[in-house]
């Protein structure tokens, strides 16, 4: 019984460690770092804090606007009355924003700053919408429109950066629900109000630049990252014998080199050709992974579906696109846009993974359609 015992786990152990035992390859993993654009100009990167200002927005008293509220502006005025009273302790907010448009770009300047526990915190860009919102609604038309353009202006160069993973998918969001709250707070202005000079930089993307492709280095450094941290964990652990240990080395290296493998599906030209013409595709898994053994579970699992990423990537291009429609009425639409009942329609993809539909249908209000909704 034991001789038989014995014989299978001697053969696990075999499919563990002669089914390829190989390293990463150092040749993927430098074509992943050059797929990202070349930047120029001041990069601002450090100028983005780990956690800032000292003071947390006060969540008890003024609630920020939900992630799926369509009308940020309809809701801060729910609230206004709780945002008058503490609106003068969150003006200091906007200096840390205003500096960082000194900044062309924002991209880790060394492979260490990669690692999660290093990167900078984006909660007051995110926070900022629900700001501007309020102070639209308490009055200050003018501060919050152009609060509101820097955010997505922001939220653009983080996109633009191909820096940190979390940036640029953090970023487009701020493109998508920066540009609805200047759609809203434009519909309760004249139609001739002036923009403010900042959202002139809004401009379309490459559609290249929305790629998956290039985050996908900063997804590798990450996950690798978390290797190492579990790799010195199990070295430092005394309840595990030196079989275990090995086991795990090796099991690690094979779904370590298998996962830069799937990363750079990403970059394939079927990939970037689906990515110019605005479709979401997700890689296919290898069946039988290269670097996997059959014994090997974690390894053969693949990397997680990133569709949603790529998706709300490619949303950033439909808003501005969008935008600019909203400030040029007698320019042409795009084709998937339009004008009706006071509202510009176009369609976005779904960017989460609940979201079922194919398409979304996005209605922004026109300029001017609700002015006199606004004075009632």
């Amino acid at each position: 019984m034991l001789s038989a015992i014995y014989h299978v786990l001697g053969i696990a152990f075999f499919f563990a460690v002669y089914w390829p035992g190989e390293q990463p390859d150092a040749t993927l993993e430098a074509e992943l770092a050059a797929a990202r654009t070349p930047v120029t100009g001041d990069n601002g990167y450090h100028a983005l804090p780990k956690d800032w200002p000292q003071e947390r927005w006060p969540q008890d008293v003024v609630p920020l606007c939900p992630r799926e509220t369509d009308d940020c502006l309809a809701w801060a005025r729910e609230h206004l009355d709780a945002y008058r009273a503490v609106a003068v302790s969150l003006q200091k907010r906007d200096e840390p924003l205003e500096t960082l448009l000194a900044y062309a770009y924002f991209r880790p300047p060394t492979v260490e700053e990669y690692a999660t526990e290093k990167s900078p915190s984006f909660r007051l860009l995110v926070e900022a919408v629900s700001l501007n919102a309020y102070r639209f609604a308490a009055g200050e038309t003018e501060t919050a429109q152009h609060g509101a353009c820097r955010g997505a202006l922001l939220g653009m160069r983080l996109v633009r950066s191909q820096g940190i993973f979390l940036g640029s998918i953090g970023g487009a969001g701020l493109v998508e629900r920066n540009i609805a709250l200047l759609a809203q707070m434009r519909a309760e202005l004249p139609p001739e109000t002036p923009w403010p000079a900042l959202c002139d930089e809004l401009q379309l993307l490459p559609q290249e630049a929305l790629a998956l492709c290039p985050l996908m280095y900063s997804d590798w450094l990450e996950f690798r990252h978390i290797m190492r941290h579990d790799d010195a964990a199990i070295i430092a652990d005394r309840q595990r014998d030196i079989a275990e240990k090995a086991l795990y080395f090796i099991l690690m290296r094979q779904a370590e080199t298998q996962y830069l493998v799937e990363n750079t599906k990403y970059c394939a030209p079927a990939m970037l050709a689906a990515v110019r013409r605005d479709e979401v595709l997700q890689p296919t898994l290898d069946k039988w992974p290269r670097y996997c053994s059959p014994l090997n579970p974690l390894c053969r699992m693949g990397r997680p579906d990133s569709r949603f990423y790529q998706a709300r990537l490619l949303n950033v291009n439909r808003y501005l696109r969008a935008f600019a429609a909203l400030r040029n009425p007698a320019a042409p639409l795009p084709q998937g846009y339009r004008r009706e009942d006071g509202k510009l329609y176009f369609l976005r993809h779904p960017r989460f993974n609940h979201e079922k539909e194919t398409w979304q249908v996005v209605a922004l209000p026109l300029p001017g359609s609700r002015i006199n909704e606004s004075s009632r």
